[in-house]
């Protein structure tokens, strides 16, 4: 791989909805392409106002939702922690997860799993 820098815009990175109902954009993951890299992916997430993610855990991944817009709570393991504009939130492997939008609008977040999100990683609960 060459030292071209990567870059993508928001703009032009399709959204689909994710296995835990979230609008999910994968930005970065080597799975998908040459990357110089191959221990995390990164993807951009929308939760809709009032909505919420179904409970669902990464059996060997961790996860970290780094909170760009909006306000609401992730329950981890049943331990709600709120969640705001600039802050983070560390995931461990197997714990059970979702995010409650509590806003009138949307619950944006980025979304960096080490290692790479897999389908076979995911289990919805």
């Amino acid at each position: 791989m060459d030292d071209t820098p990567i870059f993508k815009d928001a703009d032009t990175t399709k959204h689909f909805t994710a296995g835990d109902l979230c609008s999910l954009a994968e930005i970065f993951h080597p799975g998908n392409e040459r990357l110089p890299f191959c221990g995390f992916s990164l993807s951009h997430a929308v939760v809709p106002p009032k909505g919420s993610t179904v409970p669902h855990r990464l059996i060997r991944s961790s996860e970290v939702y780094w909170i760009i817009e909006g306000e609401g709570t992730i329950f981890i393991d049943q331990r709600p922690i709120g969640l705001k504009k600039g802050r983070a939130v560390l995931v461990p492997p197997s714990a059970v997860q979702y995010v409650v939008n509590e806003c009138d609008r949307d619950l944006e977040f980025l979304c960096i799993v080490s290692p790479p999100w897999e389908s076979s990683d995911e289990e919805i609960l």
